[in-house]
């Protein structure tokens, strides 16, 4: 349901730009002022804010509230932890192609082509992923050295931003992710951030979070877990509830053909899905994703082993719900067969991908699927077998396959296909 949110009360935060700090028993303006404040500010300053004369006796437990650029503070990169496809950053107009391990500073542009990804883990361990054809810039990733506090700015440009922030610790932190229309600020959750045609999405799955306009100063609007909220460039809103996580059909199963495929279970509400498939349960290393409208994914050179597929429900309005993530096992062992006339018999042929070694095992059942075979081979090592002088009638026919390597023994079958061979017709002799 969209719930059409008229403009939110004006709630000015002038008090976001500044860090609360209670003095201590030792604290001197002078120190204070040499260990914390950048070029320009003095214990004077310090001294006004304290509401004191005297700069060696500063009234221990006075809250004093210090502006932010009046602070020192270090910066601390991000790190690149995985990236799949193709991945640029940009530093100072400079492209670069990605490299494990990369540190991504303030400044910095990070980009994903189609079907790529990207995951950053950042000081505090927060992790964000960078979904296919997105852009990120770095604005501030620093840490106030008074407080210890993080101040991390992201800003999204194009495309979606997924994001687990770490709890920040004290209330001078600020973890604040922007679009060109938008500021959402948290405190620890887990939520994504997209912009794309002028409109910018929160979904928030975990947490509570802050929306304002692109100043974060105006039109301020509380999300709780389980809402999303879209912002268009004239300021207007709306909300509605995040569709429940889809379920996929049977998604234990072992996915053996060329193509890996899925689906998912209706949603109702759901206008398209998308799956995510990855190697580990995190979704720090992504492998590929894909949208689709009917619930239905197809997948080529999906790579051997234990993977993860998460599928989620995106409405007709652009937010996307909750995931539900499956894990399931890829090996490739495909088996596709044929049937052809050869000299006074039939061909029948098959093929397929797999490492290993491969053995078949070919059956000629009656006229129904489920009939005993007339013909059983076994241990077939070449790809095709003739039979000769079949006699007319229906029969069915199927190809099995033994693959076998290192420890992993997988056994699949062909779908029974049926063959009909016609008796031959007889020409009557003319009357003499």
């Amino acid at each position: 349901m969209i719930l059409d949110t008229p403009p939110p009360a004006v709630r000015p935060a002038p008090r976001a730009n500044e860090i609360a700090y209670v003095i201590r028993r030792g604290d001197t303006a002078d120190q204070l002022s040499r260990n914390y404040l950048v070029e320009g500010r003095d214990w004077r300053a310090l001294l006004r804010l304290a509401r004191v004369q005297n700069p060696r006796r500063l009234p221990t437990g006075r809250q004093i509230r210090i502006p932010r650029n009046w602070l020192r503070y270090r910066i601390e990169p991000a790190r690149l932890a995985s990236y799949r496809g193709r991945v640029a950053i940009t530093s100072e107009g400079r492209e670069t192609s990605a490299v494990i391990g990369a540190s991504i500073g303030e400044g910095m542009f990070i980009s994903t082509a189609a079907n790529s990804f990207a995951t950053l883990i950042l000081a505090d361990q927060s992790r964000i992923v960078l979904p296919s054809q997105s852009r990120v810039r770095v604005r501030e990733l620093r840490r106030i050295l008074l407080t210890n506090a993080i101040d991390y700015r992201l800003e999204v440009t194009n495309g979606r931003l997924e994001t687990k922030v770490q709890p920040l610790e004290g209330s001078s932190g600020r973890y604040r992710i922007e679009t060109p229309v938008s500021m959402t600020a948290v405190r620890g959750t887990e939520f994504r951030v997209s912009f794309a045609a002028g409109t910018a999405i929160t979904e928030v799955l975990s947490g509570h979070v802050l929306v304002t306009d692109a100043d974060g100063q105006r039109r301020e609007l509380a999300l709780d877990p389980g809402i999303g909220a879209a912002r268009d460039g004239e300021g207007a809103v709306r909300t509605e509830p995040l569709l429940p996580a889809p379920a996929l059909e049977d998604p234990g199963a072992v996915k053996l053909d060329d193509i890996v495929e899925f689906r998912a279970a209706p949603t109702p509400g759901a206008a398209r899905y998308r799956l995510v498939i990855a190697s580990d349960a995190g979704f720090i290393d992504n492998n590929v994703e894909q949208i689709s409208e009917d619930g239905h994914f197809s997948f080529a050179d999906i790579p051997n082993g234990n993977q993860f597929a998460r599928i989620s429900a995106i409405t007709s309005s652009g937010i996307e719900g909750f995931a539900q993530s499956y894990g399931f096992k890829r090996r490739l062992a495909s088996l596709h067969a044929s049937v052809d006339t050869a000299d006074d018999g039939y061909r029948f042929r098959w093929w397929g991908s797999g490492s290993g070694a491969r053995r078949y095992r070919f059956q000629l059942l009656g006229d129904t699927p489920g009939a005993p075979p007339i013909v059983d081979r076994v241990g077939l090592e070449q790809d095709s077998l003739t039979l000769h002088r079949l006699a007319p009638g229906v029969y069915h026919w199927r190809v099995g396959l033994l693959q076998i390597e290192a420890d992993d023994t997988v056994e699949t079958w062909t779908n029974p296909e049926k063959l009909t061979i016609a008796a031959p017709s007889r020409t009557r002799k003319a009357d003499r």
